[in-house]
This record gives C-alpha cells, sequence and structure tokens, in this order.
C-alpha cells in the first residue's frame, strides 16, 4: 500500500514537473519570447521594378534582412509601377521599394517637393489598401529631362520652359506609360503647355540604360532619366532645369504589406529602417555608376555597400 502511495505521489510530482516546462497557459518561460512580440525567422517576398536601382534598393533590403536572420524570397525586376503595383496590393509581393512622390501621383494623391508631405499623402493612399510603409531614405531620385549638349546649344535650351518653345521640333523619348502618368504627359501639358499628341516619341523605359545610349546615338533627342543616374555625367547631358516644379519629392520607402510587417514586428522594421538611414543620395548615385556603368553584379555591389555602412 505504501509503495503504491508513493508511486503515485511521484506521478504527481513529475506531471507537476512537466506541466510548469511545458507551454501552458497563464505564463510563459523567461527564455522565450512572448507571442505577440515576433522574433526574426519570418519569410518576406520582395520585389522591385525592372531599372537597376529598384532592383539595387530591393537587393540592399533582402541582404540585410538575411543577415538578421530572415528568410527572403526574390522577385525583383519585374516592370514598371503598373506591373508591380497589382502585385504588392494583392499580397504576391510583401515588400518593395517605392519612391514616395511617384506612388502618391500613380495613386492619383496630391504629391509636393516637401518630402514629409508627401509621405504623409502617400500613407493615407496606401493604408487603404491595408498596406504600411517604414521610414524613407535622405536620398532621393527625381524624374528629369535631359538632352545632348548640342542640343541644349543649338536651341538655347537650360529650362523645361525653353523646351517648350520647340518641343514638336525634336524625337523624344519616353516609356509607355507616360501617356496616363500625371508626372509624365501630365506634367509637360498641364504645366509647360506641351502638346502630347503633336509629339514625336520613342517609346523607351525611363531611367535605363537603353534609353540613355538612344539619347547619346542621337536616336532621339529629349529622354526622361533620373536624377541620380550615371549616364548624365557619362554623356555630358544637359538637365533641364524643371523651373515649375512639377516634380515631387521622390524619398525611397519600403512599403509593406502590414498584415506582414503585424507578423514580423518591431525589429524587421528597425532593420530597414536603419537601411533608410544610412543611404545617401550621394550612395545612390555612386552605386548607380557601378551597376549601370561599371556593369556589375547588383548583389556584389549591394553588399559591399551594407559592409561599408557595418549594416551585416
Amino acid at each position: 500500500m505504501r509503495k503504491n502511495r508513493t508511486l503515485a505521489l511521484g506521478a504527481v510530482l513529475l506531471a507537476l514537473l512537466m506541466s510548469a516546462c511545458g507551454p501552458g497557459e497563464g505564463g510563459s518561460s523567461s527564455s522565450e519570447p512572448a507571442a505577440s512580440q515576433p522574433t526574426a525567422g519570418g519569410t518576406v517576398t520582395i520585389g522591385s521594378q525592372g531599372f537597376y536601382e529598384s532592383q539595387l534598393m530591393a537587393e540592399i533590403y533582402a541582404q540585410t534582412l538575411e543577415a538578421a536572420g530572415y528568410t527572403v524570397e526574390r522577385n525583383l525586376g519585374i516592370g514598371t509601377r503598373e506591373e508591380t503595383w497589382p502585385a504588392v496590393s494583392s499580397g504576391q509581393i510583401d515588400l518593395m521599394p517605392e519612391y514616395i512622390g511617384s506612388l502618391t501621383s500613380f495613386l492619383e494623391g496630391e504629391a509636393s517637393g516637401d518630402p514629409d508631405e508627401t509621405y504623409a499623402a502617400m500613407l493615407e493612399l496606401i493604408e487603404a489598401e491595408g498596406l504600411t510603409a517604414l521610414n524613407y531614405t535622405e536620398a532621393q531620385d527625381q524624374n528629369a529631362f535631359v538632352v545632348r549638349s548640342e542640343t541644349a546649344e543649338e536651341f538655347g535650351l537650360a529650362t523645361m520652359s525653353d523646351l517648350a518653345e520647340v518641343a514638336t521640333d525634336l524625337v523624344w523619348g519616353l516609356p509607355p506609360e507616360c501617356e496616363t502618368n500625371p508626372l509624365c504627359a501630365g506634367a509637360l501639358e498641364d504645366s509647360y503647355g506641351i502638346p502630347f499628341a503633336d509629339l514625336e516619341i520613342e517609346p523607351l523605359a525611363a531611367c535605363d540604360a537603353p534609353i540613355a545610349t538612344a539619347l547619346n546615338d542621337g536616336v532621339i533627342d529629349v529622354a526622361e532619366l533620373c536624377s541620380t543616374q550615371p549616364d548624365i555625367e557619362r554623356f555630358g547631358f544637359v538637365r533641364l532645369e524643371d523651373d515649375l516644379q512639377t516634380q515631387p519629392a521622390e524619398n525611397i520607402a519600403p512599403v509593406i504589406s502590414q498584415e506582414k510587417l503585424d507578423e514580423l514586428g518591431d525589429a524587421f522594421a528597425e532593420v530597414l529602417n536603419e537601411v533608410s538611414a544610412q543611404m545617401t543620395t550621394e550612395d545612390l548615385t555612386s552605386l548607380g555608376v557601378q551597376v549601370a556603368v561599371d556593369q556589375r553584379d547588383v548583389a556584389e555591389v549591394a553588399a559591399e555597400w551594407l559592409t561599408d555602412k557595418g549594416l551585416v
């Protein structure tokens, strides 16, 4: 009888010991994080637009997150915003770098030269689609219209208002989506009075090497490039001043699914916010030279920058 009582008592003690060590209700081990504070280890799908700078920023995000312990699935170089945005808003892509002014205008919001105002306007628009954004960079890359130096000299071009006077005499290189983009055809027509329908246009993707080559080779006379694009300095192009200030602030921010951010927590956000804090316009331009001019691999360039900044 005593032996049976001893065995029973031992079984009770063993059960109590096991329940104290297990994930029972009413408490948690101090060595384990609370469920409301996720740690690194989640999976995120990162996308980008087709041009090199967007791919570079996305790769920087990817490598930083991988170094912090997250699993990253890449879907880079998808195409234009008309192609990437449906993927982001539908949840096929969790995260991608976005230019705050262009995205705000794309979503038919009011973008301005003030980054804080533009970021706030963007947030309001994307939150309605279940998305949010993390901190934006100091670096920005605005849309720019450029010409060859000899064209600028021949027609006396220094500003976009100057260009408006001879717009129909020149061949323009513009992206296919320009016609519906308020920062492209909208700015040309509404602010500068340039009749878009009357322009001679070669359809070429903006901010990419082929459009810069076409301009340098004389295939086109006016090109839409990005202000950090190394081809401007490389070929000695003249960037025309946006004298009527049609182009908004174009700082770069990670746009992410709110559901995914809630899943991954504050630690995830802090990793990307540190990237944004370190990225300057000078950095962005230098990285672009390495990729677009020196033809270096995007992943290698991203890795070097992250190492130099002490982020990995």
